[in-house]
């Protein structure tokens, strides 16, 4: 049997173009000598739908969009979609062929942790899906399977051995599994421990694209019951990946460096967010730092030199280093550069609360001042042009509220807001080691500074505390747990609070993209009033 996983692209709701991507790709998989055609978790309807589900309407039209895609069907074909009965949803599966919907299966472990909250609006499947499929006069039993299903090992009903059980002769699993650092070899590992026991071919169609926060790889997989890849779809890339289950093809998996995927993930990311979105042009603060250097690579490659607009905004604490460090940046880019000078209306803004400050010493007040002086230009431009502002902050920075609110923070996305500090370097280096000294070599040497006062670097050692920051967010670390593992007690604990006080600016942040097992945002709810303050030493 030839099967075609197709990994595609959807737009949440937009009933209209799922309809042309499932018929397109369907047709171009039969073209191909497909015998069955299969597309992920709840492609009718994109991919993660939240409320919309709730929506008047919205799960009738997906119903809607499967009988139409049903009555165009020969060739058998599985696709996810959203199931209403008796007023509850489920996440299903359809079987298609012969101009009908044949068969229904429901999701059975519907995950409910970090960005998954499924059991809020869906009913758990009760039967073990097994089709059968008339293939050349024989019947082939298909155990359909979506996502979650795939990751028993952390639920009492086991549904890939009880599948076997049942009499599959293979199974399929149709999914919408977001990137994370490490996903592929986690499944790809989960998948061949299922093939080794079970000795049953098993395939894996996933999600690609970017939705809001969430970034999908694709990366659909195939084994053969003899435990090898014989389907590989590609990384953060529509493909149609054809398998063929009596001739198969040996295909080596390819893990990628950490830092290629996590660039190739944030350029998808940017670039989905803004078509999704009908933006065209991005606009970013160029201070000569590491940060936004980052960031207009990331945009450049994204949306195409023309439509970035990089702006650098001087004070009289900005050094020289600073705008030649931008101008070359952007030279090297190609992108549209521009200086726009803050300090008459830095001076202003001290002008207009002299005498409410009349005494007082001059402090951060003054200092940030100029941060938001430079998100209010940008967002004129925004307002003006129709850019969309990219801000700039890395997640360390977020952590521990190294940054101004309605300032740096200013913007439509966060493009580097789930990576560390150290992250920020190493995908630099990365940079240019593939484009040969893209971003200036003074951009990555020079001590970070936010040069809002006199010779002004930052306060915090990133090699020491990005760690310490990463292990307090993503693995919920203690100070405890910290302090006996060998950190400084007076560092952690220091660091432990500024994450926990600066709740209330993440809250206020632009989206971030997610790359991490735990980013700031819809995978991660901690209170802003919070007096609790984690098991200490």
């Amino acid at each position: 049997m030839k099967i075609t996983l197709c990994q595609v692209n959807p737009t949440v709701g937009a009933f209209d173009s799922i309809h042309e991507l499932i018929i397109h790709n369907y047709k171009m998989s039969v073209d191909q000598g497909a015998e069955l055609v299969v597309f992920p978790e709840m492609i009718t309807t994109g991919y993660p739908t939240q409320d919309l589900l709730w929506e008047n309407g919205f799960v009738e039209a997906n119903i809607k969009l499967l009988e139409l895609i049903a009555s165009e069907s020969k060739i058998p074909l599985i696709l996810g979609y959203v199931r209403i009965s008796d007023g509850k949803l489920y996440n299903s599966a359809a079987l298609c062929s012969e101009g009908h919907h044949q068969e229904t299966y429901d999701k059975i472990l519907l995950p409910t942790y970090d960005v998954f909250d499924e059991d809020r609006y869906f009913t758990a499947g009760k039967s073990i899906g097994v089709w059968q499929i008339n293939y050349n006069g024989d019947i082939v039993n298909i155990g359909i399977q979506i996502c979650e299903d795939l990751w028993d090992h952390d639920y009492d009903c086991k549904v890939s051995r009880l599948q076997k059980e049942a009499g599959a002769d293979l199974i399929i699993n149709i999914s919408a599994s977001p990137y994370s650092e490490g996903r592929l070899i986690h499944r790809s590992e989960l998948i061949l421990e299922k093939v080794n026991r079970l000795k049953l071919p098993f395939l894996y169609c996933n999600l690609v694209g970017a939705q809001d926060e969430l970034i999908f790889d694709g990366e659909s997989l195939a084994f053969s019951a003899a435990g090898e890849c014989i389907g590989h779809g590609n990384a953060f890339k529509e493909d149609i990946v054809m398998v063929n289950l009596a001739e198969p093809v040996k295909y080596s998996i390819n893990i990628r460096s950490r830092e290629e995927n996590m660039y190739q993930a944030l350029c998808l990311g940017v670039s989905d967010y803004f078509r999704k979105t009908g933006h065209q042009d991005a606009v970013i603060g160029l201070s000569g730092g590491i940060d936004s250097a980052l960031v207009a690579c990331i945009a450049t490659d994204a949306l195409g030199a023309e439509h970035v607009h990089g702006i650098s905004l001087p004070s009289k604490f900005s050094s020289d280093h600073s705008l030649t460090d931008a101008q070359v940046l952007a030279d090297n880019l190609g992108i549209d550069y521009r200086i726009i000078p803050i300090q008459d209306a830095v001076e202003g803004l001290e002008k207009s609360l002299y005498a409410h400050f009349l005494g007082m010493n001059r402090n951060v007040t003054e200092e940030n001042f100029q941060a938001r002086i430079r998100g209010t230009l940008l967002m004129g431009l925004s307002n003006k042009f129709g850019w969309l502002v990219l801000s700039t902050g890395n997640k360390t920075e977020l952590a521990l509220g190294y940054c101004t609110l309605y300032g740096d923070m200013s913007g439509g996305l966060a493009v580097i807001s789930d990576l560390s500090k150290t992250d920020v370097y190493a995908l630099v280096q990365w940079i240019n080691n593939i484009h040969s000294d893209r971003i200036p070599e003074n951009t990555i040497s020079k001590p970070p500074s936010a040069e809002l006062a006199p010779d002004q670097v930052d306060p915090f050692d990133y090699e020491m505390v990005s760690p310490i920051v990463d292990a307090i967010v993503e693995d919920r670390s203690s100070p405890a747990e910290l302090i006996a593992n060998g950190s400084d007690a007076n560092l952690v604990n220091d660091l432990y609070q500024r994450v926990r006080n600066n709740e209330y600016k993440r809250r206020q942040a632009a989206p971030g993209l997610r790359l991490s097992s735990k980013a700031f945002g819809v995978g991660r709810r901690i209170p802003i009033v919070n007096h609790f303050r984690g098991k200490q030493p």
